[in-house]
């Protein structure tokens, strides 16, 4: 356990330094790198299902959706990414099915290959792809102060729920999917989502949005932290699935890259999407 919130922390700090010497562009490129890692380990996982997906180049189409939602004007909204994004995606899809021995085959090399880019690269493209857009409504550093927000609030309700669940936990939540994961662990995330939320914002000052106040701080933060459970389970089951205890080796204390990114997968696309929606309205 210690060496996994070691290593959390570690990892914050490289982002912020990241973010601090590179800018923003920087703590793309750090994102960009972690999301193509975590996608090639989610098709490793695949593959130990029986499964045959195209990891190269799906790795490498899901680093340009990632990247392009970030260097287009409009994002998924702009003509020019869209067209190239299609394109490239239906190269894949072609390389997929010429492959393919067999049409019963197509199950076992197009749906995981489709899959691994929807799951990973896609869901971190949306909130780079409303950088731009939030900078038309805030002030130009906002933005990437509240995608850190919502990676903040993120991963300490993983260290929450690791920590209250390891010393209270008796309840099982979801023992199909993550036999360690409980109710009080649940709580345990809630709580420590909602504390580092309002320290965040505290530390902010007045750089932080009027608009945010401190009770949809507390909502908001409960809801990441549910939602994070959510998505640790997803990458759970695929575990489970390919008889595996992590997606990889890489990092002392919490496995693969994947397993650091797994509960960001569902919500850092739906945390930014709430706020800029609902909150900053």
């Amino acid at each position: 356990m210690k060496e996994r919130i070691l290593s959390t922390i570690i990892l914050c700090v490289l982002l912020v330094l990241t973010l601090t010497k590179m800018g923003i562009l920087g703590g793309i490129l750090f994102l960009a790198l972690c999301s193509a890692s975590a996608q090639w380990e989610l098709y490793q996982l695949m593959e130990k299902m029986g499964w045959k997906p195209h990891k190269k180049s799906a790795t490498a189409l899901g680093m340009f959706i990632l990247l392009g939602s970030f260097f287009s004007k409009e994002g998924f909204f702009d003509f020019n990414y869209t067209l190239s994004m299609l394109t490239s995606t239906v190269v894949v899809f072609a390389f997929s099915l010429v492959s393919t021995g067999k049409p019963e085959d197509l199950k076992n090399v197009f749906l995981p290959t489709i899959f691994g880019i929807f799951y990973v690269p896609i869901m971190f493209s949306i909130p780079i792809s409303l950088i731009p857009k939030f900078s038309l409504l805030l002030e130009s550093n906002l933005p990437l102060l509240l995608i850190l927000w919502v990676i903040a609030v993120t991963k300490f309700s993983d260290i929450g729920g690791l920590l209250v669940g390891y010393r209270f936990g008796k309840h099982k939540l979801a023992p199909a999917f993550s036999p360690k994961k409980t109710y009080e662990g649940l709580l345990g995330s809630i709580v420590f989502s909602v504390a580092i939320g309002y320290i965040f914002a505290f530390c902010c000052g007045n750089t932080w949005p009027e608009n945010f106040t401190n009770g949809k701080i507390g909502i908001v933060s409960a809801i990441i932290a549910i939602i994070a459970l959510i998505s640790d389970l997803v990458e759970s089951g695929f575990k489970r699935l390919a008889g595996e205890k992590d997606s990889g080796h890489t990092i002392p204390g919490i496995g693969g890259t994947l397993d650091l990114m797994d509960s960001l997968i569902l919500a850092l696309p739906m945390g930014i999407i709430i706020i800029k929606e609902y909150i900053l309205v």
